[in-house]
């Protein structure tokens, strides 16, 4: 029987990724409270004020940039995340699964082309393609939140992988000493992915600009900077300061927290989700730590200086995106998505090679039970993840079809069954994936009163006790 090459090898564990995702996203309905919102023309106001009687579906394009605009004056400035959530909201879930699969499957391949100093290339290795989807899959504190949320996908998901290609030909030029070379429309292209990438998240483009504008002072002096280098960041650079300049974060701050805020937060909610993170991804911060005891063997087994440097500055970087948002008061389970990325392609660079010069950072022996597990470890969460949606998406799909029968003739809809599998002990088997379906039981909240509107209903009123999110 003829062998298959690693490369095949590699777009078939892709392509069963690719599969899982879709299946997961298809199980999926909108998720309550941001989806339905953003299912709407932007009103103007706070999100958590509820939707008016008057509300309407969004139903063009036009609605669209208009729902943008206003947003960008009242609520925020990330213009980039909210159009495609809103695009895909209003043209149907289903289209969104697809290419929402496809992104995860991007930003896999973005990630291995840097651990490959910056190679765009097909030629993969499935070690190295499965490691990559088990540490996003395994170590994410937040996996519905950032991986099949419409609205939280696209804010984070997307957007890393945008900042994560953006980061590939820099790599690359440094690699090879800006010995790299594209053709002059790519300055173009670039400064679209740049501005991309800059309208992501605000804890993160800042030290990518900061390290970027270092980076091209650095090969100035060197004499190899290129002009499509300098567009990127100009780009990069537009897209950040339309986030951060958006009229919207004030009023947001304002009407959320007041005008009198502490610098520093260090309270129960910003520890737990630090603390959650640093627990999940502790394997991987364990083999930095064996990849800096081993440095001088892995050296002199011909693994080149410059990927240390690569690997280091991810996972320094990485870090910074956390610990600015100590200066922020909230600090969500699925900001700390990008830093994790982050982290990865530091564990992934040393990883490819390693592989490349055979020059493994584990003994031979802790790399097979490690190996055993994490296949044992997808296989049991793999499946729990698509038992526990399945029953979700029958759980769901009545709840829909009671709504629609009620559709415009101004009733209650009447929720009394709690969702399927939503105690701790489901949560935990399913590698803590699952997310709760939950709207509340105070009829007048904002997710309600949104979800009432999408169906024309007079409202919804939830009878089972439901815990508070805090």
């Amino acid at each position: 029987m003829r062998k298959i090459s690693a490369a095949r090898r590699s777009w078939l564990i892709l392509l069963g990724v690719f599969l899982l995702m879709w299946a997961l996203n298809a199980l999926c309905y909108r998720f309550y409270g941001d989806d339905y919102i953003y299912s709407f023309v932007w009103e103007g106001h706070d999100m958590l004020r509820p939707l008016s009687e008057n509300a309407r579906r969004i139903q063009n394009f036009g609605d669209i940039f208009y729902s943008l605009k206003l947003h960008y004056m009242t609520w925020g400035g990330r213009m980039v995340a909210h159009f495609f959530a809103m695009f895909f909201l209003w043209v149907g879930k289903g289209w969104f699964d697809v290419v929402n699969a496809g992104m995860v499957v991007l930003l896999l391949l973005a990630m291995q082309w840097i651990a490959l100093g910056g190679r765009a290339t097909a030629e993969l290795s499935p070690f190295i393609t499965g490691l990559s989807f088990f540490c996003i899959w395994a170590c994410n504190s937040n996996f519905g939140g950032t991986m099949l949320w419409v609205a939280g996908s696209c804010n984070y998901l997307w957007t890393s992988t945008f900042l994560t290609l953006f980061l590939v030909p820099y790599v690359h030029h440094y690699v090879t000493d800006g010995k790299a070379a594209y053709p002059v429309w790519f300055g173009l292209l670039w400064f679209v992915l740049g501005f991309l990438a800059g309208n992501s998240n605000e804890n993160t483009i800042c030290w990518i600009g900061l390290s970027g504008g270092l980076y091209l002072l650095y090969v100035w002096k060197k004499k190899t900077l290129s002009a499509w280098m300098l567009w990127g960041l100009i780009g990069l650079g537009v897209g950040y300061f339309a986030l951060m300049l958006a009229p919207g974060n004030v009023v947001r701050l304002h009407e959320q927290f007041g005008m009198h805020r502490q610098l520093l937060y260090l309270d129960k909610e910003h520890v737990s989700v630090l603390g959650m993170a640093i627990v999940l991804q502790a394997l991987l911060w364990f083999y930095l730590f064996k990849v800096w005891r081993r440095k001088e063997n892995l050296l002199r087994a011909g693994i080149d200086r410059k990927y240390f440097y690569l690997a280091t500055w991810f996972a320094a970087t990485g870090v910074l995106f956390e610990l600015i948002m100590l200066f922020s008061p909230i600090l969500p389970g699925r900001s700390v998505f990008p830093q994790l990325v982050f982290l990865v392609i530091s564990v992934l660079l040393i990883s490819a090679q390693g592989e490349v010069h055979h020059a493994p950072v584990l003994q031979t022996s802790a790399f097979r039970v490690l190996y055993g597990l994490a296949v044992l470890y997808m296989a049991i969460t793999g499946t729990m993840n698509l038992v526990m949606y399945s029953r979700q998406h029958q759980y769901m799909q009545g709840i829909w079809n009671q709504a629609e029968s009620l559709r415009g003739k101004g009733q209650v809809l009447v929720i009394s069954s709690p969702p399927p599998a939503s105690d701790d002990g489901w949560l935990l088997m399913s590698g803590l994936h699952v997310v709760n379906m939950n709207l509340a039981n105070n009829d007048e909240s904002w997710a309600n009163v949104a979800f009432a509107r999408y169906f024309g209903l007079k409202g919804v009123h939830v009878t089972y006790p439901v815990k508070e999110e805090k």
